[in-house]
């Protein structure tokens, strides 16, 4: 500050450390927020879900679905999870031939890579999935038991503690993965995030 005779005195020290710690939360405020390692998620969603066999075409059977699901997040790259689905396959009478209803359920276990460090995250996960009730296939005319599941997806985080999101999801049984796909979805979910640890 100049004084009475031009010259320049340096701030006093209260003032100087009240300017800097005023700038440094106005920076601070200014930026993105990113997730935190260990940062908790809980999810649930609707979609539509599609097994392709048996089916009166090549274009499969599609029916209503309901998925719960937790993610935990490492960093803001990976996160690992589990979810449950079930799906209801209605029957239909097509020509000759006639399909009884089907109810497919699965409970996966999944690594996912996020970009999570924008309001938009696109991912990519890879699953292990057991059927309780699973989708049939020409190796498993029952069901198959096993599986794998390929998703992508984008959440949109539109405040810290929820997102909204959509994915879809790929499945090919544990025994034959070339079998792509055995079963499918297209999904959306809303999602509440914590930080409880």
């Amino acid at each position: 500050m100049p004084d009475s005779r031009g010259t320049t005195r340096p701030l006093p020290v209260p003032l100087a450390l009240t300017l800097a710690l005023l700038t440094a939360g106005i920076v601070t405020l200014a930026q993105p927020g990113a997730a935190h390692a260990w940062e908790g998620q809980l999810w649930a969603g609707a979609g539509l879900h599609n097994v392709l066999a048996p089916a009166p075409s090549a274009l499969g059977r599609w029916g209503p679905g309901l998925q719960l699901g937790a993610n935990l997040h490492l960093n803001d790259f990976w996160k690992v999870g589990m979810d449950v689905s079930a799906s209801y396959h209605p029957s239909r009478v097509e020509g000759e031939d006639s399909f009884d209803a089907l109810l497919v359920s699965a409970l996966a276990l999944e690594a996912r890579y996020a970009l999570d460090v924008f309001t938009y995250v696109p991912y990519v996960g890879v699953a292990g999935v057991f059927y309780p009730t699973g989708p049939s296939s020409e190796r498993a005319p029952t069901g198959e038991v096993l599986g794998l599941r390929a998703t992508l997806g984008a959440d949109y985080r539109y405040s810290r503690e929820r997102s909204l999101g959509i994915a879809i999801d790929l499945h090919a049984p544990l025994t034959a993965p070339q079998n792509l796909p055995l079963y499918g979805a297209i999904r959306a979910y809303l999602a509440w995030h914590f930080r409880s640890f």
